[in-house]
């Protein structure tokens, strides 16, 4: 009888020794390192749509984006195809496109990279209509809550009268005004 029980008493003995052994290895075994130099997203979104009041209530600006993806670590979001709209107190607007887009502080400091295009359209209903001009550049960094925008990288403006390049801009939404900073070369077309 004792024959019997023997083996399975060995292979249960065995099994016990076994589990204690792991169980024990794994309470030992350290958590694995975060990996050096990788962020981990705390959140993100996909078809965002943002809007930005006034103290009266009205729009100031909005953001639509592909998709973003906020980290905490200098709560920061990156942003894909962002494409921002700037309403004029007028009712006009300025829109913005760009490959990419990183914010900062909320939304306080944004910055657009890659194709950059901003755009005035000559109907504000048809944003994507044809535009009185068109500005394109590599890099635009925006203030928002100033409602202005800077690059220092070269820019050229298009509109129906021709064509201007420079290296640098500043741009006030509100007052419609664009400054370019340097190497500014110009090609204008009379009508008659």
């Amino acid at each position: 009888m004792w024959r019997k029980l023997t083996l399975p008493l060995v292979v249960a003995a065995l099994a016990w020794l076994s589990a204690e052994w792991l169980w024990t290895q794994e309470a030992e075994t350290p958590p694995p390192a975060p990996l050096a130099g990788v962020e981990t997203p705390d959140a993100f979104m996909e078809g965002v749509v943002m809007r930005a009041m006034d103290d009266q209530g009205q729009p100031r600006y909005e953001m639509r984006a592909a998709r973003a993806v906020h980290f905490a670590r200098g709560d920061r979001t990156d942003f894909d195809a962002p494409f921002l709209t700037f309403f004029r107190p007028d009712g006009g607007l300025w829109t913005l496109a760009a490959e990419r887009g990183e914010a900062s502080g909320g939304d306080r400091d944004i910055l657009l990279s890659g194709e950059v295009l901003m755009r005035r359209p000559r109907d504000p209903a048809r944003p994507a209509g044809p535009a009185e001009v068109e500005v394109l550049t590599r890099e635009l960094r925006i203030l928002s809550a100033r409602e202005y925008a800077e690059t220092d990288q070269p820019t050229t403006i298009v509109h129906a009268y021709g064509r201007v390049d420079a290296v640098g801009m500043k741009v006030w939404f509100k007052q419609e005004r664009l400054q370019l900073l340097s190497r500014v070369h110009g090609i204008y077309e009379t009508t008659h």
